[in-house]
């Protein structure tokens, strides 16, 4: 019983905060403005920008991106140990490669940084884009590799590798037709909000 006096002490004082910041602060700083109730305290540019904010998101996907380079490559073992800055571009404007395949993904991530969706993780230091993808192509321009391709939206199987066939290394058993792989990454949440915020993900 006294618990529950104390609990509603607590939201009538609670509700009497919320009443007075409204009717003491927030509607006289309004007035203040000279801003109508009966419209949205938002500018007219605003309220322009967030139709095509939601376009992005609802626009139909025509491509997806693909890395030329599969998650579950078994290359030699490395011909040299890189430690420096871990950024494929400065990697790659100094070094080909550390493996015996001079196509091999580096791996330090820059597409990563770049995907505004989290679409891209790395695996067995390779880029692998997950469902989330919507092909804005900001991972294609940049990989210094060149490896990350843009592909229909249909595409589900393909050889998803940039070596070449007269260029054989322990890994070539990737030069063949396979699935598109989007890893081992759990995104089943990740695609839930999605659907549930913007209504086209999959």
């Amino acid at each position: 019983m006294i618990f529950t006096i104390f609990m509603m002490i607590l939201f009538l004082i609670a509700m009497s905060l919320v009443f007075t910041f409204i009717f003491e602060f927030l509607v006289p700083s309004l007035r203040a403005q000279n801003i109508p109730f009966n419209k949205p305290i938002f500018s007219e540019s605003e309220i322009r920008v967030r139709p095509s904010l939601m376009e992005t998101f609802t626009k139909p996907r025509e491509a997806k991106a693909a890395v030329m380079c599969s998650a579950g490559k078994t290359c030699a073992p490395l011909r040299f140990e890189y430690d420096g800055p871990k950024s494929c571009a400065l990697y790659y404007s100094l070094f080909d490669t550390e493996h015996d395949c001079k196509f091999a993904c580096i791996g330090f991530g820059d597409c990563t940084k770049v995907c505004t969706r989290k679409a891209i993780h790395i695996e067995n230091n390779t880029a692998v884009v997950s469902t989330l993808c919507n092909g804005c192509g900001k991972c294609v321009e940049a990989c210094p590799k060149g490896i990350i391709k843009l592909v229909p939206m249909a595409t589900k199987k393909g050889v998803f590798c940039s070596a070449k066939f007269t260029e054989k290394t322990q890994c070539s058993d990737n030069l063949k037709e396979t699935d598109i792989n989007y890893g081992t990454k759990d995104f089943k949440l990740l695609r839930k909000l999605y659907k549930l915020l913007f209504k086209e993900i999959s």
